[in-house]
């Protein structure tokens, strides 16, 4: 059982909590402290090894100054419960501390709020043209009353929910059809993890700064919308500015992107089917973007069930709009949870789905190739076609994640190839070797997309270390080994994937010591890998 060894020495008493700290952090730092003493009090120390946290993050959880993040709460957690033997219970206990951590977020939001300033002079109202279409007037009211009004504060204080929606004021419309925004109301209800901000208190900004605007506010999603006249026509457009908080994952959906609408002005107003129609389709739209992010969300955190229920709902939802954007990009992300779920060969059909919407688009050549390597059964057409389509999507340089991903699957195929056929294991070193040149040419990245890079780098070191053991240097592949888990330690956060590939790479490096017959070099990899949570 992990933490065995602490069963002399049990962690240190926690140091009481200052009388003066929220309430809602005591309670939530309270709840900690009863389940490390629960699960038979280890130390911090013990903790950081089973949990791949920072020593000092785990107990500054319990310490109560301050909210700890979800990733450094799901540690804690998991820690405490592998120390006691309890690691079957993580996959139910870790959503009941979600709903607590989500509630205790929202009070920590709610305490950062600002006081109301002085309420300032109402704004001179412009005289609007009696005959502006019905349905503008709609739509862009959907924007006015998604989020409820708010002070402005002097400077925008960041908000704090996990998905953040920033709506723009818009020329002064009138709120109708209050009926149109209920569904997105209530669902920002529902979700606690969700905040929206706007439009009173929020200065209003030109499409060109919208995103700078969103940086600002810590929003995930910034809608604003817009209304030109260019003689009898008239364009309504919502603009939709995506930050790289959420989309790390798909950094060229990142920006501003549009859905508009252009009529004669009195079409759109005496139309009612194609009010409706214009209303529903900003409805929907906006709908297909909330189900993408939320999917991007559940993808982050190794929910891959979940976040392929969210991606098919936006592609439904997306399909039944007339004028919508990157559909390649929800594709792309579907077919990476479906491919997550080993079904490879329904994966392989949705990444085609999206090359046909974007023929060339890098990123759906690569989840294609993914798809057709691990899917590969007995025919060697499809390594031979996953190696073309990973050399194609090499052709895109300037992405280093594209090209590590690219690189490692063509190491990953000539191993295969290796295992099928004739040796090409130094053609597999050769593409492992360009991965990690890669990722030490890597600078500059987002922190999620740092992360990425350095769990590819340690698949790649692993990849080496294979085809070593496979060619006999065994001590060379030790090493190999060691440096892949010493990459994976270094992400700082623990989630089931990584604890996957860690007990992979420390059962490889367990069996090259025992074909090496160094007896106490193996059982000390056993043992590691219980502390890990598994079994030799």
């Amino acid at each position: 059982m992990a933490g065995t060894g602490d069963a002399a020495r049990r962690g240190r008493r926690e140091a009481t909590m200052d009388a003066a700290l929220p309430e809602h952090r005591v309670a939530f730092a309270s709840r900690l402290r009863d389940l490390r003493r629960d699960c038979g009090q280890p130390t911090y120390r013990t903790m950081s090894e089973l949990a791949h946290c920072s020593l000092a993050s785990l107990s500054g959880a319990a310490a109560g100054r301050r909210l700890p993040t979800w990733e450094t709460t799901r540690g804690y957690v998991i820690a405490c419960l592998r120390h006691a033997g309890r690691p079957d219970d993580v996959d139910a206990v870790l959503p009941q501390w979600r709903r607590l951590w989500e509630d205790a977020s929202l009070r920590e939001k709610a305490l950062r709020v600002p006081a109301p300033a002085a309420a300032p002079p109402p704004p001179v109202q412009r005289r609007h043209r009696a005959w502006w279409p019905a349905a503008v007037l709609v739509v862009v009211a959907l924007l006015v009353t998604m989020a409820g009004a708010s002070a402005r504060p002097p400077a925008p204080a960041p908000m704090a929910g996990l998905f953040n929606i920033l709506v723009m004021p818009s020329a002064a419309l009138p709120a109708l059809e209050n009926t149109l925004s209920r569904e997105l109301e209530q669902w920002a209800r529902d979700e606690p993890i969700v905040a929206v901000r706007g439009p009173d208190g929020v200065d209003p900004a030109p499409s060109a700064a919208l995103v700078d605007v969103g940086r600002k506010h810590g929003a995930d999603v910034v809608l604003s919308g817009r209304l030109t006249e260019a003689g009898d026509l008239w364009t309504m457009t919502i603009d939709v500015v995506l930050t790289e908080r959420v989309f790390s994952e798909t950094p060229e959906f990142v920006g501003r992107h549009e859905i508009s609408l252009t009529e004669p002005a009195d079409v759109i107003g005496g139309n009612v089917e194609v009010n409706r129609q214009l209303a529903g389709d900003a409805v929907r739209y906006v709908q297909s973007v909330v189900a993408f992010v939320r999917g991007l969300g559940r993808y982050a955190l190794d929910d891959y069930p979940g976040a392929e229920r969210d991606f098919r709902t936006a592609d439904r939802i997306r399909s039944g709009i007339t004028d919508t954007v990157r559909a390649e990009v929800v594709l792309l992300m579907l077919g990476n949870a479906v491919g997550r779920a080993g079904r490879y060969g329904e994966a392989a059909t949705i990444f085609r789905r999206a090359l046909a919407e974007q023929p060339g688009y890098a990123r759906a050549t690569v989840g294609l190739a993914e798809a057709l390597r691990a899917g590969f059964h007995s025919d060697p057409a499809d390594l031979r076609q996953a190696m073309d389509l990973y050399r194609a999507a090499l052709g895109h340089p300037g992405n280093a994640l594209l090209e590590m991903k690219a690189r490692l699957g063509l190491g990953l195929t000539y191993q295969r190839l290796s295992i099928a056929g004739p040796p090409r294991w130094a053609e597999a070193d050769a593409e492992f070797g360009a991965a990690l040149r890669a990722y030490r040419g890597s600078a500059g990245l987002s922190p999620e997309a740092g992360r990425q890079s350095m769990r590819l780098a340690a698949e790649a070191r692993a990849g080496q270390a294979l085809s070593a053991w496979m060619a006999g240097r065994n001590a060379e592949a030790t090493i190999g080994y060691e440096e892949a888990l010493g990459l994976l330690s270094r992400i700082g956060v623990d989630r089931p994937t990584i604890r996957e590939r860690e007990l992979l790479f420390l059962r490889n490096l367990g069996d090259v010591y025992r074909a090496m017959r160094a007896t106490g070099r193996a059982e000390e990899i056993d043992a590691r890998i219980r502390r890990a949570g598994g079994e030799p």
